[in-house]
C-alpha cells in the first residue's frame, strides 16, 4: 500500500470517527435537553370534604393538587373522579373538571364535586390525564356520611311584598297587552350572616291556577339583623288576577313562603247579568291599569305664600293725634253751648 493509500484510509477513519462521535454528543445533548425541559405531573395531595344537603343526601368536595416537577409547561390537565359503593363495588356517580396548563416548577388544585346518598361507604378512584392520557391515579375510600348533621334553616322572614306595573305591552295580531309586574320583596334576617339563599318567584292564575311566569333570585349574602330587598320582573297577561308566591330555598330545601295578590280585572270591559230584565250588559271600567304606572313628570316647585306689605311708617301715630283733635273739638263745643 502507498502512501497515498494510507492517508485515504486514515482520512475516512478520521470521518468515521467525528461521525460516530457526533451521533454521540447530540444523543447525549439532545436527550438531556428533551429531559430537562418536559413537564412531570405529579399528584402530591388529596383533601375531602364533605356536607350534607338534606336528610338523605350528602356533597362530597374532592381537592385535588398537582405539581410539575418538571421545567416544561405541562399540556391540558384533566382530572376525574369516580366513586364506587364499597359493598357492591358498583359504579355510583361521576365528576371531571379542568385544571388547564400548570408551568414548569408551579403547582394547581382542582376541585370535583359528588352528590351521594348517605348511607355505606365509597371508594374513590382519582384519575390525571394529560392529553388524554392518564398519568396518575389514586384511590380513597370514606365511611360514615350517614353521622352528617343537616344544616340548620336560616332564620329568615317575609316582612312584606309590593307590586308595581313598571310597563304595559300589545302583543300579538289581537294586541292583548301584557303587564310587566315589578315584585319587591322585604326579607328580614333574624339569625347569624347567611349566603347561598335562592329565591322562587311565581305568578299564579287565581282561576284557573296555572303559572303566568316565574323567576330565579339569588339572595346573595343577608347581615344578620338587618332587612334586605329582593326586586324581580314578572310578565303577566293584563285583565286578570294573580297570586304572586315566594319561596326561599336553603340547600334544596324550602324553609319560608309568603304570597300576595294582584288584581289587573278592574282594568278591562267586564260582562255582567242583570237578573231582573236577563239582560247583559258590558261595564267599562273607571281607570286603566296605565294609570297605576308611576310618571316621570318632574314635581313642581311649591309656589312661595304673598306677604303683606309693611305699612307707612307714622301713620299709626298720624291716627291717633287725629282721634284727640275730635275729642277737643266735641268738648270745646259742649262747654260754648253750656254758657
Amino acid at each position: 500500500m502507498d502512501s497515498q493509500e494510507k492517508q485515504s484510509a486514515i482520512a475516512t477513519a478520521a470521518v468515521l470517527l467525528a461521525f460516530f462521535v457526533l451521533i454521540v454528543l447530540v444523543a447525549t445533548i439532545g436527550g438531556g435537553l428533551r429531559s430537562d425541559m418536559r413537564s412531570e405531573i405529579e399528584l402530591v395531595d388529596i383533601d375531602i370534604s364533605a356536607e350534607a344537603l338534606g336528610i338523605s343526601e350528602a356533597l362530597l368536595n374532592v381537592t385535588l393538587y398537582l405539581d410539575n416537577c418538571g421545567s416544561a409547561k405541562s399540556s391540558e390537565i384533566d382530572v376525574m373522579v369516580k366513586a364506587y359503593d364499597t359493598d357492591t363495588n358498583l359504579f355510583v356517580i361521576s365528576d371531571e373538571t379542568k385544571a388547564g396548563k400548570i408551568c414548569g416548577r408551579e403547582m394547581n388544585s382542582a376541585c370535583t364535586y359528588l352528590k351521594l346518598p348517605k348511607e355505606g361507604g365509597y371508594k374513590l378512584q382519582i384519575l390525571v390525564f394529560e392529553d388524554g392520557e392518564c398519568i396518575e391515579r389514586d384511590e380513597r375510600t370514606i365511611y360514615g356520611l350517614e353521622n352528617l348533621e343537616p344544616p340548620s334553616d336560616a332564620k329568615i322572614a317575609i316582612r312584606e311584598i309590593d307590586f308595581l306595573v313598571e310597563t304595559v305591552e300589545a302583543e300579538g295580531e289581537q294586541g292583548k297587552e301584557h303587564a310587566i309586574v315589578n315584585t319587591t320583596i322585604y326579607i328580614d334576617n333574624l339569625g347569624k350572616d347567611v349566603r347561598g339563599l335562592r329565591a322562587l318567584i311565581k305568578a299564579r292564575d287565581d282561576e284557573t291556577r296555572l303559572i303566568a311566569d316565574k323567576n330565579w333570585e339569588d339572595l346573595g349574602f343577608l347581615k344578620e339583623g338587618t332587612t334586605t330587598l329582593q326586586y324581580t320582573e314578572l310578565n303577566v297577561l293584563n285583565g286578570r288576577d294573580y297570586i304572586f308566591e315566594v319561596q326561599i330555598w336553603q340547600s334544596e330545601r324550602i324553609i319560608k313562603e309568603g304570597s300576595g295578590m294582584v288584581r289587573l280585572s278592574p282594568f278591562v270591559n267586564r260582562t255582567v247579568i242583570l237578573e231582573e230584565k236577563e239582560k247583559t250588559v258590558e261595564i267599562s271600567p273607571g281607570v286603566g291599569i296605565k294609570d297605576f304606572i308611576p310618571s316621570s313628570k318632574p314635581v313642581p316647585e311649591a309656589v312661595p305664600r304673598p306677604t303683606p306689605e309693611p305699612a307707612a311708617p307714622g301713620f299709626e301715630a298720624l291716627s291717633a293725634v287725629f282721634a284727640v283733635f275730635v275729642v277737643f273739638v266735641v268738648l270745646l263745643k259742649r262747654k260754648i253751648g253750656g254758657v
